[in-house]
């Protein structure tokens, strides 16, 4: 069972500073919830009742108390604080969810109503639904030691740096003893987290490994296939590893409409490259322009191509307003045939589109 921990001392620090910012909103919302979303993260049907909390505060200068709470789904239950809540008072809705005979992504609803607000706020509980397979043996084929999982390597996908990223993966223990994660002995990059759920993973059943990714202790952009090594705990000591696939983008603010004008933008003069019938003997040579269209400079983060059989070259990381740079291209096609498609992807500091990719098509004979 998972609970969401929330210390009484942290509401009052959170709601006092979002008093201090936002009175206004205060006085027309009395109800001041700690939070209104809940992830779950991945939620196993074998583990049966999942729940989570949800603190609010009364701002007001008048008693409140909850009417009714209504959710969207039979799977769904929600018990509450029934007093009268007078000024700074603290309530609770602890909401339950049932994974039992359902699967996939989910998001249940539920609609608080009080004295003062017959239309309720809303809450949502989220999450992912794993349901238990029929066969384990055949769905969890990748053997890592005796700890079996679903693909060869973890997808994390796209990663933004303004906020790290966890990934759910579920795992079989095929041993015939519970495991747990040694964290004394596993040393993992700074970028990169890890937990066991539960802690301790009986013998023969799943457990979920928590894979945080940090984009920005991470300090780099692009495309990255990394390995990692850790340890689990069973009568020894075994040391396991999982790939991790990753993208890290940069993050960048919303932009005014009145802005766009003067924000730094790229522009590219060919984002389709065909380089039509090739050699496979020789390679090949091609540039496209790079130009600054904004009202600030243009700063070229990063250029990667996909192969090592693509090379690039760009002189000047640094376009200004109105100015223009080739970024000069190599493809060596030796040992391929047929259509190839390559890509060169170009990290930026333009809000509207930080990451761009240019296409290199070519038939090669």
């Amino acid at each position: 069972m998972r609970n969401s921990v929330f210390s009484l001392l942290g509401v009052i620090f959170y709601l006092g500073f979002a008093h201090g910012l936002a009175a206004q909103s205060i006085a027309d919302r009395p109800i001041i919830w700690e939070k209104q979303r809940v992830d779950l993260g991945m939620v196993m049907e074998e583990s049966g009742m999942v729940t989570s909390d949800f603190y609010f505060v009364n701002r007001a200068d008048f008693p409140v108390f909850i009417q009714n709470v209504e959710t969207d789904c039979g799977c769904t239950v929600a018990s509450y604080t029934t007093d009268t809540l007078y000024q700074d008072k603290i309530g609770e809705i602890k909401v339950a969810y049932d994974p039992t005979n359902r699967g996939g992504q989910f998001s249940k609803m539920v609609i608080v109503k009080t004295n003062i607000d017959s239309d309720g706020d809303t809450l949502f509980l989220e999450g992912y639904n794993l349901p238990y397979p029929e066969n384990v043996d055949v769905h969890y084929s990748h053997r890592v030691g005796d700890m079996g999982f679903k693909f060869t390597s973890v997808n994390v996908g796209d990663i933004i740096n303004n906020e790290p990223k966890t990934k759910y993966v579920d795992f079989f223990n095929f041993k015939d003893m519970s495991v747990t994660l040694n964290d004394s002995k596993t040393v993992l990059p700074d970028h990169i987290k890890l937990k066991m759920s539960p802690a301790i993973v009986p013998a023969k059943s799943r457990g979920i490994l928590e894979i945080t990714y940090d984009g920005e202790q991470k300090g780099d952009l692009g495309f990255f296939d990394e390995r990692i090594q850790f340890f689990i705990e069973d009568r020894g000591t075994t040391e396991m590893e999982v790939r991790l696939l990753t993208t890290v983008h940069e993050y960048f603010p919303p932009v005014k409409k009145s802005e766009v004008n003067d924000q730094p933008k790229l522009g590219i003069s060919d984002v389709n490259v065909n380089l039509s019938n090739v050699s496979s003997n020789r390679p090949v040579s091609n540039a496209v322009t790079l130009s600054s269209m904004g009202g600030q400079p243009v700063n070229i983060r990063k250029v990667v191509s996909n192969c090592e059989c693509l090379q690039v070259e760009l002189r000047n990381y640094d376009i200004a307003p109105g100015d223009k740079e080739q970024l000069r291209f190599t493809f060596d096609p030796r040992g391929r045939q047929g259509l190839d498609h390559k890509t060169i992807t170009i990290f930026s500091n333009d809000p509207l589109s930080p990451t761009r990719t240019i296409l290199i098509k070519s038939s090669i004979k």
